[in-house]
């Protein structure tokens, strides 16, 4: 007879660093919205200090993109949420490309 497959109940462990990838990716986020809220509150002519934080929020997910994608694999790891903020600080740099060529059309 074959032999069953024994099911692992134990969870495995989060990745190392997978905090601080989803920390960096939800502040990124944060300082992308208050980039948005306040340029729209003050109808497009924010601070010269709003371009800096927004710039910031690039370098950030940029940053997160990196850390999260050049880690060596293990399986005995669980990268979900890891992933979770590469893809989000990927879709951040998405948004911010889109927004930095609507502002240059118009």
């Amino acid at each position: 007879m074959a032999k069953k497959k024994r099911f692992n109940y134990i969870r495995k462990q989060l990745a190392p660093g997978t905090w601080f990838d989803v920390i960096t990716a939800l502040i990124s986020f944060l300082m992308m919205m208050a980039c948005l809220v306040v340029s729209t509150l003050m109808k497009g002519q924010g601070p010269m200090t709003l371009g800096a934080i927004g710039l910031t929020s690039i370098v950030i997910a940029i940053y997160t993109i990196f850390n999260v994608f050049s880690v060596d694999r293990n399986p005995d790891f669980n990268y979900l949420p890891a992933t979770m903020a590469g893809v989000t600080a990927t879709s951040i740099i998405f948004i911010w490309i889109i927004l930095l060529l609507v502002g240059l059309y118009y």
